[in-house]
């Protein structure tokens, strides 16, 4: 049971990766139908260079990565893409999965890292002119946390990104564990 579950997420990962497997073409809207809400995210739709800053064992690690985005599922949901250079020259992929749920009036998202195949579970809503998503659960040296991610400073040229990390379940939180300074990737 197991194995066939695992072979399941690898068969779903795979095609969530490669769009034009299952759509005709990706799209740069949303569907004309999709809740309106579909366009909180619409600023991650194309591909962007990011500057880094994560903290690690002895301090901040600045480093580069690539992000892009497009709508999926004929225009009513959105993917991205993250591909970051690590030191020694490896990389590290992960995507993300984002619709708007009209049930609960709050974002779903689902984010997929190389490696594990487990799906990380946020949720997130846009106050005023931001995105905050919260959750995330893991576990570090420290212990349990939860993340609560911020995009904030959104333009038509870039935008930024911000995580802060709780170990008391949200109710204290480490601010700016990690930075990335997102611009429009040129050409």
């Amino acid at each position: 049971m197991g194995g066939r579950r695992f072979l399941s997420s690898c068969l779903i990962a795979a095609a969530l990766l490669a769009p034009s497997a299952w759509a005709e073409e990706p799209r740069n809207e949303p569907h004309p139908d999709a809740p309106a809400e579909t366009d909180q995210y619409g600023f991650l739709i194309g591909s962007w260079d990011c500057a880094t800053r994560f903290l690690g064992p002895d301090g901040y690690i600045e480093g580069s990565a690539t992000w892009s985005g497009w709508y999926i599922l004929d225009g009513w949901a959105i993917q991205d893409l993250w591909v970051s250079e690590l030191p020694g020259g490896r990389k590290m992929h992960g995507t993300n999965i984002r619709s708007f749920n009209r049930s609960s009036g709050v974002w779903d998202n689902r984010w997929l890292p190389q490696g594990t195949l487990q799906w990380k579970y946020y949720r997130s809503e846009q106050v005023g002119d931001t995105m905050v998503m919260t959750g995330g659960e893991g576990k570090d040296p420290r212990g349990a946390f939860v993340d609560r991610n911020t995009f904030y400073d959104i333009g038509e040229d870039g935008w930024k990104w911000r995580k802060d990390r709780s170990y008391d379940g949200g109710k204290t939180w480490i601010e700016g564990v990690g930075h990335i300074t997102a611009t429009r990737a040129k050409g």
